[in-house]
């Protein structure tokens, strides 16, 4: 299970960069609809199946924020897409949520620990 999570992870950190190195409008939608986004898809499904087999609930800090802030990365690759131009607003839009994500993911953080 935790093998298929790196793997939509993987794939939506591939996806991501794919997006932002391509000079292509066609390459930088398919990096997007064809890699990021299955790939994000595959680590939403992965997480939720193993958050339920070890009877973690999705309310959990780390798991509502990594949800959060990948559904903000998504959105960040999504803006301007299709522009040939590529700000750098775009590209932080779309890569520190990823990093805020990788973060919780490591770290866990829970409701308690904030409360403390």
């Amino acid at each position: 299970m935790m093998l298929l999570k790196f793997t939509g992870v993987t794939l939506y950190s591939g996806g991501l960069v794919a997006r932002f190195v391509s000079s292509n409008v066609d390459e930088q939608n398919r990096a997007v609809h064809r890699i990021a986004s299955p790939g994000l898809l595959l680590t939403w499904v992965t997480g939720a199946a193993m958050a339920e087999l070890l009877s973690t609930p999705l309310s959990e800090l780390w798991i509502a924020g990594g949800l959060c802030f990948s559904f903000l990365s998504q959105a960040g690759l999504v803006i301007g897409l299709g522009r040939e131009r590529k700000s750098p607003l775009t590209v932080a839009l779309a890569a520190l949520p990823l990093l805020v994500v990788l973060v919780l993911m490591v770290f866990r953080p829970t409701w308690a620990s904030v409360r403390q």
